[in-house]
């Protein structure tokens, strides 16, 4: 690819990243001269906000990924790592392939927009699933249907019930919709395992907090901690995970004299914390918190042409306290930084604007059919939050397509009962040959380096 002019960059196609190349595309990238480029090592968009339901198996994982390639058509698209910045040379360096194939691009403007990653303590990662990326989702469901399987044919009655045992760390929003997923799910499947529905499933949400959903007034939190409850699920509050190695797990409880005895427990899913990407985490930038520091244009101080946005940037609000990470924010931070770039690089400098979002509202699924929200101001629990939260991100969802493909498989969640069929297993994962068609992949791109006799 040759340099035509100024090149725009964009490190990462998450919410923040795909929307400000959503905006090039209708406004600069139709300028003669102008280059804007996308980077990210995976060519679609994960729609986070229903990725429990992928675990759950109420929807299909294809159709909650976007694919940048069909949605874009002015900006250029790699699919590749970007694995350094060098800002004074204005470069940045990005691998591709299996043999990791380096190579250097310039860049006049960079936007860095590489977002965020699950937090996991380093002795609980080894155990732990997480509930961030498409493959999370994916692994859990099959994990799910797995140990249904185990505890039906399980004779110990101690070993099945630590089967049947499944945690959650975090009281947020993904904690709190991840289980209230999960347990729609292992229940409405156990009437096919009848050892299973005798025991029945066991499911511990874990909040180190006073509340649940404390982005929400106390009394949602109060209301979903009680709908959970009454649904069977164990909510443990002021306690934290000490420690888990796969069988047994150990609680901290701030409010009692002594720790509560562990859970025999097979599953620990981790929810309670995200931090920035390792990209980010790589930059010599001023930080805060560790998201990247910058003004409320989202430029970086110091670096001209150098701009962050999305989960990975502490965007100040009118308060001084950064935005937070949600996808409503990411979205419209990249819409703004676009515009702003777009300014910069036509030499419109009084266009640039400072990002400003008053949130409309929010929304969590806590359950079938249930739901808590908040919008302009009011408070919405029940069924009416449930509707609330379906439509509102629906709308949200990019593609019509998509949309479509969700809404029909919502009609047919609610005439068809899901399956247990168990596509991810240890052994299919172990004996199908991923490794080896790797290993043949770059041996294959090294001979293509090889100088030829």
């Amino acid at each position: 690819m040759s340099r035509t002019g100024r090149r725009i960059v964009i490190l990462g196609a998450g919410f923040a990243g795909l929307y400000a190349a959503l905006e090039l595309e209708r406004t600069v990238a139709r300028d003669p001269g102008v280059e804007v480029l996308l980077i990210d090592p995976q060519n679609f968009l994960l729609f986070t906000p229903m990725l429990h339901e992928v675990a759950s198996g109420s929807l299909d994982p294809s159709s909650i990924v976007v694919p940048i390639r069909e949605t874009l058509r002015r900006v250029q698209f790699l699919n590749a790592h970007t694995t350094a910045v060098d800002f004074a040379a204005r470069t940045v360096t990005v691998t591709y392939g299996a043999d990791r194939r380096a190579r250097t691009i310039a860049f006049d403007h960079l936007l860095i927009a590489a977002g965020s990653q699950t937090r996991f303590p380093p002795a609980l990662r080894p155990h732990v699933h997480g509930m961030k990326t498409i493959h999370d989702a994916l692994v859990l469901r099959n994990w799910l249907i797995g140990l249904l399987e185990r505890a039906e044919i399980e004779e110990d009655p101690a070993r099945r019930r630590a089967l049947l045992t499944i945690a959650v760390a975090g009281g947020g929003f993904s904690g709190v919709e991840t289980i209230g997923a999960i347990n729609d799910f292992v229940h409405e499947v156990a009437r096919h395992y009848p050892r299973v529905s005798a025991e029945s499933p066991r499911l511990v949400l874990i909040e180190s907090n006073d509340r649940l959903l404390p982005e929400f007034e106390p009394a949602l939190g109060e209301y979903t901690a009680a709908r959970l409850r009454d649904a069977g699920i164990e909510v443990r509050l002021r306690t934290k995970v000490a420690a888990f190695d796969g069988r047994s797990l150990a609680l901290d409880a701030a409010s009692d004299a002594a720790s509560p005895m562990p859970l025999a427990a097979r599953t620990l899913i981790w929810t309670a914390g995200v931090g920035p990407s390792p990209l980010i985490e790589s930059l010599s930038l001023a930080k805060e918190r560790g998201r990247i520091a910058v003004d409320d244009t989202m430029a970086v101080p110091g670096h001209e042409g150098v701009w962050a946005c999305g989960d990975g940037a502490a965007v100040p609000g009118p308060y001084g306290k950064p935005y937070p990470t949600t996808a409503q924010h990411a979205m419209r931070q990249g819409v703004q930084a676009a515009r702003n770039i777009a300014a910069a690089a036509r030499g419109q400098a009084a266009q640039i604007r400072p990002f400003r979002y008053e949130m409309l509202g929010q929304f969590a699924a806590i359950g079938r059919h249930r739901a808590v929200a908040t919008l302009f101001g009011r408070t919405f629990s029940g069924f009416i939050a449930w509707l609330m939260w379906r439509g509102a991100y629906l709308s949200m969802l990019p593609r019509v397509d998509r949309k479509v493909r969700v809404f029909l498989q919502w009609t047919l969640e609610m005439l068809f009962a899901r399956d247990t069929v168990q596509l991810l297993t240890a052994e299919n994962m172990r004996t199908g040959r991923i490794e080896e068609l790797m290993d043949s992949a770059r041996a294959a791109e090294s001979a293509d380096q090889a100088p030829q006799p």
